[in-house]
């Protein structure tokens, strides 16, 4: 009876062992191909055309944004790191990620006549963001094909500061900086550029611990339209990304 009982305990014991570890493994351990070192992180080197939805505000009037800057869009220079937390099997990894970013405006003062003045506007705006980010490599991993599509989904914070000759803005009595909080939604997909070379790049993982280089191309919703917030200035954006992004 003991032994039976001894028997089946390890027959359980292996067979959970072997469920939970097909079920989701933490990072992704060192294999032959396509990764060579184990891989733990992401990184994003991004750049986006961004115009804040200022003039997107309920009630406001006149267009004050693009009276004062135009309606060209700004480039966002940005940066994320995402932490691939889990593996799942046959699909991807998931983990959360953080970015930040800069853009900046300015443009000259005009008189009441339409000529330039001495004076300079400025807009300056440093999104930051968090994101649960799920990474589908399966294509690339699985059957070799290099594509990875991937989505994420957080939160957002804006800081903002308005500028003219004399510092800070000040309009009736109201400071011109302050933050704004909101949401960040995106969708994109990514081409694994170790394919062209898979030699090269399994040297360069040797060498430096990077598995994949990616160029990427994404769509993005920053909400920064205010959460909790009364009368926030509305700084986020509808835009797309493109950049360079490493697997470590």
């Amino acid at each position: 009876m003991k032994r039976g009982l001894v028997a089946a305990a390890a027959l359980a014991t292996c067979m959970l062992g072997t469920g939970s570890a097909s079920a989701l493994e933490l990072g992704t351990p060192a294999t032959e191909h396509p990764f060579r070192s184990a891989q733990h992180f992401a990184l994003e080197l991004r750049l986006s055309p961004y115009k804040p939805q200022i003039d997107q505000e309920p009630g406001l009037e006149n267009a004050p944004y693009s009276q004062t800057f135009g309606s060209s869009r700004r480039l966002l220079v940005a940066i994320e790191v995402d932490w691939q937390t889990l593996r799942i099997p046959h699909l991807g990894t998931i983990g959360p990620g953080i970015g930040v970013g800069y853009t900046a405006m300015s443009e000259k003062v005009t008189t009441a006549s339409g000529r330039e003045s001495g004076d300079e506007t400025s807009l300056d705006v440093f999104p930051f963001w968090g994101v649960a980010v799920l990474r589908a490599d399966v294509f690339w991993r699985d059957l070799g094909f290099p594509l990875v599509p991937y989505g994420k989904a957080g939160v957002g914070l804006g800081i903002w500061r308005a500028t003219n000759s004399g510092g800070t803005a000040v309009a009736n009595n109201v400071s011109g900086k302050g933050t704004t909080w909101g949401t960040n939604f995106a969708a994109g997909v990514a081409l694994a550029l170790d394919a062209l070379d898979k030699g090269a790049s399994r040297n360069m993982d040797n060498a430096t611990g990077i598995n994949n280089t990616y160029i990427f191309f994404e769509a993005y919703w920053l909400g920064l339209n205010g959460i909790g917030q009364d009368n926030p200035l509305r700084i986020g954006t509808t835009s797309w990304a493109s950049g360079l992004a490493f697997e470590f």
